[in-house]
């Protein structure tokens, strides 16, 4: 067996050690300051005892091995390996680049971090390092010889002395101590019901077949594309279209159709990196599809590290990526009962999906998992924040949208997760939800997704009787990626073992395919696969596997001996209307935060263009805001704005439940909403028929429009004008996205007679589709309502209002009306002599 225990404590050693030497400034940092001094001491109190390490100190240490007095202060105290692994870190070199630095540190969760950091790091006595972390970090960065190398960055810190908070670091030391015991002992307890499941076995072993191996198949691989007509984060910005990318491998010369399994990757990964598993299953009769995410993929991360993207992840990709494979099957499926060439190919009744990281976080929630936003509301607050980079990426789905999604696809019958996030999104109401057969993958040093609350307790939150938790010991959450991938690690304590990742893929290839072939295929010749004794078969002392399926939250409290330090199953949450007395303007102060919802759908304010980037009046309005409220708030570390496309369905739902602080888009003022305020107006519009030339004088002379077909856009305050006024006609709904696109594409095609609408959506609906405005006619003359616009703001907080009624009026605000609405002064002055008609 693998000394788990003196890992683990080596493990905690080497990080309390690296944050009482040095604040691990593993964050970087995002501003450009050239630092007054240089850092030459780290300081910090012990009772009224001043001692001091010199910096010099720790680069002979890390270049030579050379132990100063100052430093063996410390060094004394811990174990020879621990030393060398401290050595380690402070000789490697992070291959990172000052402009990545600087946009990773713009994101507000991370500035959190460096700001956790600082209250520990501390530029001088009680002072917060945060400003000296950002500084440190990016001119380390941008040092050609050095690079960024810890001993480097504290070069940079801009101060001569570097002081320590120890009340801090020992808090902090004392946490990392208290929950690597319960982890110690929750992962003995793990290898011990393991070996105990084994002992109890019957099965004999000698007649199983070797699943490690590739089976009888050869596999052919191939790279397609379909597109996808819905609304999706893109790696160049928000899109109503998109190439979803897959391979698809399949075993060669099978002639029954094959059982399909998805494969989606992790973030910032693509979808060839467990190309080992597709090949793996497809060799035992399997199709695979491996799933290229578009708003969570490698180009994406380049891309966001580049600039060209504002958001390091948008919160509806947590949504899109399952609707990816939803859409995806919908896809296969056609080509199934439409296309002779894909008839007979696959056997889609019989369809599971595999997950890694951010990937297993989809799996599941495709498989039922539900996201749980009160959960999300209540753990992502600054009190509970921690620096897990997995948390903070759970996190950005607080934002989502106020409505149940529905992203569980029942055509998926078996799911399995491999070091999966699933603490807070889903917590045990979510996790519950899932009724399938599940597999949960995990690894007791995966310090990317820490396996206790993303793995270990979830997997007792589980309501099918069919779940199993394997766990690699001692494994990273990287132990079972390809070589090239563990090779590019910087630290031993992320790779693992030297030389384990060829047998922990092995171990992975073995019960994926036992998994499925149970589980999905219905064959039950490999059930015996799927136990303890199996997984102590073949288990090797370099990483070992080990598997559950009877572990109860009893044995771990027992081990344990004392309460454990996050329970096992928290307090249920219940949903509640928020508390709206924070202000919104307190509220951004605090987090750094600004919600927005922005049309997507209502050219000239705000559509998608084909690039994907987020265009119009709207668009330009919130980054303007933006700027205007750094200002205001004087935020030197920004602002984040979190953009969620809103459309006629949620507009007022996002306000009313406090996701969004504001609603920019063609909104008619009005005061029946409850929970909804409006800003002044910023412009005018009223109701017109929109024709064709040639439809004009049909139109004319019909005043009541009987039988004419007429299109309205349903949820809209001009559909209950037609309703009221024009009960003879017959209307044509649209709706959804797309829905004013459908409109004019059906008046185009003679389908209905004329579209009504407010006159300058229609007009900036056909120049938004390069149709001549020449060729149409806006009908009556003079509009028939009267529709000013505002913006939609939660009601109850006059300081914000105020504050968007003084943006309004503010010279980036007109500019940005000037730009994209001075066109339409004709249409303005026409609703404008409406509105006074009507008073």
């Amino acid at each position: 067996m693998f000394p788990v225990k003196n890992r683990r404590q080596k493990l905690v050693k080497l990080i309390n050690t690296a944050c009482l030497l040095l604040g691990l400034g593993i964050v970087p940092a995002i501003s450009k300051p050239q630092p007054v001094f240089s850092a030459e001491r780290i300081k910090t109190f012990i009772g009224p005892l001043q001692i001091a390490i010199a910096v010099d100190s720790l680069e002979a240490f890390a270049k030579e091995g050379i132990i100063n007095p100052d430093l063996a202060l410390v060094t004394n105290r811990l174990d020879g390996e621990t030393v060398v692994q401290l050595r380690e870190i402070l000789q490697e070199r992070f291959d990172l680049g000052p402009a990545e630095i600087y946009r990773v540190a713009r994101v507000p969760m991370v500035e959190r971090m460096l700001s956790q950091l600082g209250r520990g790091v501390q530029i001088s006595h009680n002072i917060n390092g945060l400003h000296g972390l950002r500084a440190a970090m990016i001119l380390a960065a941008a040092d050609e010889t050095e690079g960024l190398t810890i001993i480097n960055a504290l070069r940079k810190f801009p101060s001569r002395d570097i002081y320590l908070n120890l009340e801090f670091l020992l808090q902090l030391r004392q946490e990392l101590a208290t929950q690597s015991s319960y982890r110690q002992a929750v992962i003995a307890e793990i290898i011990k019901q393991s070996a105990t499941e084994a002992a109890e076995s019957t099965t004999d072993l000698d007649q199983l077949s070797d699943l490690q191996q590739p089976g009888s198949w050869a596999v052919s691989m191939q790279s397609l594309k379909f597109e996808i007509e819905s609304l999706r984060s893109t790696d160049v910005g928000l899109s109503t279209s998109h190439p979803l990318e897959f391979d698809l491998y399949l075993p060669q010369g099978k002639s029954e159709p094959a059982p399909l399994i998805f494969i989606v990757q992790g973030f910032g990964s693509s979808r060839g990196n467990y190309s080992h598993v597709a090949n793996q299953l497809a060799s035992h009769g399997y199709a695979v599809a491996s799933v290229e995410h578009i708003g969570s993929n490698l180009e994406y991360r380049q891309a966001f590290l580049r600039g060209e993207l504002g958001d390091w992840i948008t919160p509806i990709e947590f949504v899109g990526r399952t609707l990816d494979v939803t859409n995806l099957l919908d896809k296969l499926e056609e080509l199934d009962a439409s296309d002779p060439n894909w008839s007979n190919k696959l056997n889609l009744e019989q369809v599971g999906i595999f997950g890694y990281s951010f990937g297993g976080y989809t799996a599941l929630a495709t498989a039922g998992a539900e996201i749980n936003q009160p959960r999300l509301d209540q753990k992502c607050n600054e009190e509970n924040f921690n620096i897990v980079i997995s948390f903070a990426l759970q996190c950005q789905a607080q934002y989502l949208p106020p409505i149940k999604f529905n992203i569980k696809d029942p055509r998926i019958k078996a799911v399995f997760a491999a070091y999966p996030f699933t603490n807070p999104i889903f917590g045990p109401e979510g996790m519950g939800k899932i009724d399938i057969p599940t597999m949960i993958w995990a690894a007791s040093e995966d310090t990317t997704v820490p396996v206790v609350p993303n793995q270990i307790h979830p997997f007792f939150w589980l309501s099918t009787p069919d779940k199993y938790l394997a766990l690699l010991v001692p494994g990273t959450h990287y132990s079972t990626a390809k070589d090239e991938v563990i090779e590019g690690l910087p630290l031993e304590m992320l790779r693992g073992p030297e030389g384990s990742g060829p047998i922990a893929r092995d171990y992975l290839n073995a019960m994926t395919v036992a998994f499925f072939n149970y589980h999905l295929r219905g064959l039950e010749e490999f059930e015996p696969y799927l136990s303890a004794s199996y997984t102590e078969e073949i288990s090797r002392e370099s990483i070992e596997i080990h598997l559950t399926h009877s572990l109860t939250p009893e044995q771990l409290e027992t081990a344990y001996g004392k309460q454990p330090p996050s329970p096992l199953f928290p307090e249920p949450i219940v949903a509640t209307a928020e508390d709206r007395s924070e202000p919104v303007l307190d509220e951004i102060n605090r987090t750094g935060v600004l919600k927005v919802a922005v049309r997507s759908d209502a050219a000239p304010f705000g559509s998608l263009e084909d690039t994907g980037n987020w265009t119009g009046y709207c668009a330009d309005f919130v980054k303007s805001l933006e700027q205007y409220l750094e200002q205001k708030l004087k935020l030197s570390g920004g602002i984040q704005t979190v953009e969620l496309p809103s459309n006629l369905e949620n507009r007022y739902e996002l306000v009313q439940q406090d996701h969004v602080h504001l609603e920019c888009g063609p909104n008619t003022i009005r005061n029946d909403l409850e929970q909804i305020t409006f800003s002044n107006p910023f412009f005018a519009s009223g109701t017109q028929f929109l024709v064709t030339n040639n439809q004009a004088s049909q139109l004319n002379g019909n005043s009541d429009l009987a039988n004419l077909k007429i299109g309205v856009l349903k949820g809209t305050t001009t559909e209950t004008f037609v309703k009221e006024n024009y009960p003879s006609t017959a209307t044509v709904f649209f709706d959804g996205s797309t829905g004013r696109a459908q409109a004019v594409k059906a008046l185009n095609n003679n389908e209905i007679e004329a579209l009504v609408s407010d006159s300058i959506l229609s007009i900036g609906e056909l120049e938004r589709q390069s149709l001549d405005p020449a060729a149409y006619t806006l009908l009556p003359r003079q509009p028939l309502t009267c529709d000013y616009y505002g913006m939609l703001l939660p009601d109850g907080d006059r300081q914000w209002r105020e504050t968007i009624n003084s943006f309004l009026r503010n010279q980036s605000a007109q500019q940005a009306s000037d730009k994209w609405l001075g066109d339409f002064s004709e249409e303005l002055l026409s609703a404008i002599r409406s509105c006074n008609r009507q008073r």
